[in-house]
């Protein structure tokens, strides 16, 4: 192994190692792109339907464009509908309310027949308390039976998290599962400030030994 030593003006000392087979070839100072940038590569030949489609794209460029467009416009109209109806559903985990600006958050807890059902509310208001407000759902009575169906919350303080809590039962033993709904209102509006949607999971078969 052989050793180069460098010595820098700045007074830096550089030094490198070399192995005694390393072999040095000399660099191109020639003009212009390299010389590999000439090699051709090794493209496979276009098949016939990479052919066909090219033809096809050529020959049909506007009608496949204004295709395109349509089918933009389309879904645009669509997300903007489902987000308008959103809204007017208060379907979303955030309140649109400026007045009652609430978040919502949820979770099941259990594998059945019977679940705990948690639900946390957050005043994200800087300075406006939220208050005379409950919360109440929405059920398919033949499949779950709630242990309370209408939960009081008190005064909620900007920025501060509040827990409620329920118990449901699954009454049916056929592996089905519906959604179910909680709104969360204010006294004297009929309308919700937020809904929030839970997927229910499937309950499992309760074993007797």
């Amino acid at each position: 192994m052989f050793f180069c030593v460098s010595a820098t003006d700045g007074g830096g000392l550089i030094i490198k190692m070399l192995k005694r087979n390393a072999t040095f070839e000399e660099k191109d100072f020639a003009p212009g792109p390299p010389a590999s940038q000439n090699i051709k590569l090794n493209v496979p030949k276009k098949t016939k339907l990479f052919v066909d489609q090219t033809m096809r794209e050529r020959e049909n460029a506007v009608t496949m464009h204004r295709t395109f467009q349509h089918d933009l416009y389309l879904l645009r109209l669509r997300a903007s509908r489902e987000y308008v109806k959103a809204l007017e559903n208060s379907m979303g985990p955030v309140s649109s309310d400026p007045d009652e600006p609430i978040k919502l958050s949820a979770q099941v807890q259990g594998i059945g027949p019977m679940f705990k059902l948690m639900i946390d509310l957050q005043n994200t208001s800087l300075t406006q308390a939220s208050y005379n407000l409950f919360i109440t759902f929405e059920y398919d009575d033949k499949l779950y039976t709630f242990k309370k169906t209408y939960i009081p919350v008190p005064m909620l303080v900007p920025g501060l998290n509040y827990s409620f809590d329920t118990y449901l039962e699954c009454q049916s033993d056929k592996g089905v599962s519906d959604n179910i709904k909680v709104f969360v209102l204010k006294e004297g509006k009929s309308t919700p400030i937020i809904t929030g949607v839970i997927s229910m999971p499937i309950s499992e078969t309760v074993v007797v030994v």
